[in-house]
């Protein structure tokens, strides 16, 4: 089992859904990296990507070391909703429509979370959904449902592309002017990509 980065991970998918769905990577290999393994590390990337406050995730850790089934129900529904997000934006960087299943998945996690969510305005005058600090589910999975249903209705979904790297697959939107980002960042799986072709080269 790899070890978990999941406080840590680079957030670089471009909107929440994209960098939830990149908690894991190498989906292909016979050992994908999987960065979830634990409820806890659920709060560690949900406090990292600012879905949670700090505060919040320490009490819902409390409640989670209480009620081990009801973590792990909360972990098992963001790995659906994870694959799911992946799923679709794997098809739609591809070029193919996303499968029906996986939509619904989406819809289903943003209807449960909006049934615990407020509308309010903002400080700019626009409305926001609020998500109540429990039930966790809603807490955690409704900002990234909601953030995915977002992205398909109203993102240039033109700009949504896979990294190439087959140890990695994350997805992000390309900010670029030119749309002509390639990898999810150079500065790794580019670099580590070129440094192997030029050893096979050498070889």
């Amino acid at each position: 089992m790899n070890r978990s980065r999941a406080g840590s991970l680079a957030l670089v998918g471009g909107v929440l859904a994209l960098d939830f769905a990149n908690t894991a990577g190498g989906r292909d290999l016979p050992e994908p990296i999987e960065h979830l393994q634990a409820p806890r590390h659920l709060l560690d990337w949900s406090v990292h990507a600012s879905v949670l406050p700090p505060e919040l995730a320490k009490a819902l850790d409390g409640t989670m070391d209480a009620d081990q089934k009801a973590a792990q129900a909360l972990l098992a529904a963001a790995l659906d909703l994870r694959e799911a997000i992946h799923r679709v934006g794997s098809a739609i960087a591809g070029h193919r429509a996303p499968a029906a299943p996986d939509l619904a998945t989406l819809r289903q996690a943003a209807a449960a979370a909006l049934a615990e969510a407020q509308l309010a305005p903002d400080e700019d005058g626009r409305c926001s959904l609020h998500f109540a600090p429990t039930p966790a589910t809603a807490a955690i999975l409704g900002p990234i449902a909601w953030s995915a249903l977002d992205l398909l209705r109203h993102g240039d979904l033109t700009r949504l592309k896979q990294c190439p790297a087959a140890d990695c697959g994350w997805l992000f939107l390309d900010t670029t002017r030119n749309n002509s980002r390639r990898w999810c960042d150079m500065a790794t799986c580019g670099n580590r990509t070129k440094a192997r072709r030029h050893r096979q080269g050498a070889a």
